[in-house]
């Protein structure tokens, strides 16, 4: 009797074990579909990047042998009468560095934006679509050496609905001489 009752007890339990399997499995698609759904939404850079923003990311220069963590925070704002998103960006390097960029981004057309920053030597063209944005710009950076100018190839990939990952290359004469990975997150 005693072996009856231990079995029948392994029997519930396996039944249990089970129904929690199967409701696992069940609900999977369920939740995946949801993620799914929030990374399906096109990347639109005044929705994403419209008031305050966090993101921490690393700049890696193999050649110059540097590895430069730091944190950004960005504030956006946008005006529909200009159509016009400003987006200011604080960065903090680990090493105590503290720099400041600003820019205004114009939607010009659907998916189709002008961008525009003090550093950066000519207006970019920006098209958007999907879950992607891509752009190219020369930017002129100050070094102890002077100014030094580079192009950053940018790639700003969504997510999910609240993190927006940007990776970039930077090349001096088509060489890539730094890399940079930053996530962005709501």
């Amino acid at each position: 009797m005693p072996a009856l009752i231990f079995c029948r007890e392994a029997a519930r339990a396996n039944i249990s074990a089970l129904a929690a399997v199967l409701a696992l499995v069940l609900l999977l698609p369920v939740l995946a579909a949801g993620s799914a759904h929030a990374a399906a939404k096109p990347l639109v850079l005044e929705e994403y990047f419209r008031g305050r923003t966090v993101g921490e990311g690393v700049f890696e220069s193999g050649i110059a042998d540097i590895r430069r963590p730091f944190t950004v925070v960005t504030h956006g704002t946008w005006n529909p009468k200009t159509f016009t998103l400003r987006l200011r960006e604080d960065f903090r390097f680990a090493d105590g560095e503290r720099d400041t960029k600003v820019w205004f981004f114009q939607k010009v057309a659907d998916n189709r934006y002008v961008g525009t920053r003090s550093d950066v030597l000519n207006p970019v063209t920006i098209t958007t679509g999907g879950q992607s944005i891509r752009f190219n710009y020369a930017a002129e950076l100050a070094t102890e050496d002077g100014p030094l100018a580079v192009r950053f190839f940018d790639t700003l990939t969504r997510v999910d609905a609240r993190t927006v990952r940007n990776t970039a290359d930077v090349r001096k004469y088509g060489i890539t001489v730094g890399t940079i990975d930053l996530t962005f997150r709501k």
